[in-house]
């Protein structure tokens, strides 16, 4: 019976394994951070529909009531009233249509802010799944490495009870065996907190991870940073911000039609009897233009300060373009560097896997001593170690290099 949940152990661990877009996706719908995006856009959109609605004609209704002390003809002691009125403005100068304009802007540049952040959460995703698996490639090669220590030491300190080996040998083997099982633990660390910090971000526990890799960059398009498109994005509102400002100087112009119904108690009684001088009711319709002539050119300032800040934006933009430019070139050219790496570490890998096989077979014939061999075995141990560590830092060279050609990493996993 025992053996049956041994049976289903690989398929439990197969289970609970996540691909490197199984942790972006999670990402993006339990970040934090990404929420908080999502509802900024929520409240960008819903700001660009009030602006729309000022396009539309107020109603408004209301009431009162007053007791007045003394009453006379034509001021009643009780007297109530309700309301009803609607206002439409006819023309302001274009300040509604640059509201509008301004808050279509925000909701843009709300969405550009959202896409540029989860791009950059894909970046730190990947770069935290591949250091899992570089330093868990390291964990394993020191493990090797521990074994063939531990095995070593068991064969010299047999040797040393025939005398055909010394303590100091077995003390150097030791110390070695010691300071790595100190880099084991070192390397256990770095795996927690990479893992720690993966599941911080996504969600997603990190424990297991399946084989991801990123294709080879071919022909890519390169294009903006979502960051740039959200920074020109708030330029045009900000720039139609000054309009709206401006729009002030222009005629404004507004109808309203407002009826009113009263009532009257406690009244003065007039000779001859009647209440002719109150009336109960009344519609009011008018039309009214007024258009601001003199400020001591207050809005024209304010719309003026707000230009310039248009204007710093442009200039971060420029300067956002030519830092990107930068980068992707720069991340090309580390692209290249570390798959020439590559091809070096695996040579030195073989090169020092020879030569460790063949020192190995010479020292435990007595032909070399411990020093030769304990440095073949080290050097084999930092080129395997060095190897996987090149290979997994190819693949976040390649996310970096996708990212800075202004695309969104996660659709080149494969």
């Amino acid at each position: 019976m025992r053996i049956v949940p041994i049976l289903f152990l690989p398929l439990f661990v197969f289970a609970q394994s996540y691909s490197l877009k199984n942790f972006i996706s999670h990402a993006n719908k339990t970040n934090g951070l990404i929420k908080a995006k999502e509802i900024n856009i929520k409240s960008k959109h819903t700001e660009a529909e009030a602006a729309k609605s000022a396009y539309w004609p107020t109603l408004d209704v209301g009431a009162d009531y007053s007791i007045q002390s003394p009453k006379y003809v034509v001021s009643p002691g009780r007297t109530g009233n309700v309301f009803i009125s609607a206002n439409l403005n006819i023309y302001d100068g274009g300040r509604k249509d640059a509201i509008l304009r301004s808050k279509g802007f925000e909701h843009e540049a709300s969405l550009f802010e959202k896409s540029a952040f989860e791009k950059s959460i894909t970046l730190e995703i990947a770069r935290h799944y591949y250091a899992i698996k570089k330093f868990s490639a390291t964990l394993r090669a020191l493990q090797e490495r521990s074994k063939e220590l531990k095995a070593q030491i068991s064969r010299v300190k047999k040797f040393k009870h025939t005398g055909l080996a010394t303590q100091e040998e077995v003390d150097k083997l030791q110390a070695v065996y010691d300071n790595n099982r100190y880099a084991m633990e070192n390397t256990k660390l770095a795996i927690r907190t990479s893992e720690e910090n993966l599941k911080l971000i996504s969600g997603l526990p990190a424990r297991h991870l399946k084989r991801n890799y990123f294709l080879e960059p071919k022909k890519i398009h390169f294009e903006w940073f979502d960051t740039i498109k959200t920074l020109q994005a708030s330029a045009n509102a900000i720039g139609e911000n000054a309009n709206a400002i401006s729009a002030g100087y222009l005629p404004q112009i507004s109808i309203s039609d407002t009826y009113h119904k009263s009532h009257f108690d406690d009244l003065v009684p007039m000779v001859g009897g009647g209440d002719a001088f109150l009336i109960d009711h009344q519609n009011k319709l008018g039309v009214s233009i007024n258009m601001r002539i003199f400020d001591n050119g207050k809005m024209a300032k304010e719309s003026e300060a707000v230009k310039y800040k248009k204007m710093a934006l442009l200039s971060q933009i420029e300067q956002a373009k030519r830092e990107q430019k930068m980068n992707f070139r720069l991340a090309h050219k580390a692209l290249r560097t570390t798959k020439e790496k590559m091809k070096s570490a695996k040579s030195a890998l073989k090169a020092a896997t020879s030569t460790y096989k063949v020192l190995k077979q010479k020292f435990e014939a007595g032909l070399v001593d411990d020093i030769a061999y304990l440095d073949a075995l080290a050097q084999m141990t930092l080129a395997e170690a060095s190897y996987k560590e090149t290979v997994y830092d190819y693949e976040v060279k390649k996310s970096i290099y996708y990212y800075y050609a202004g695309k969104d990493p996660k659709e080149f996993i494969r």
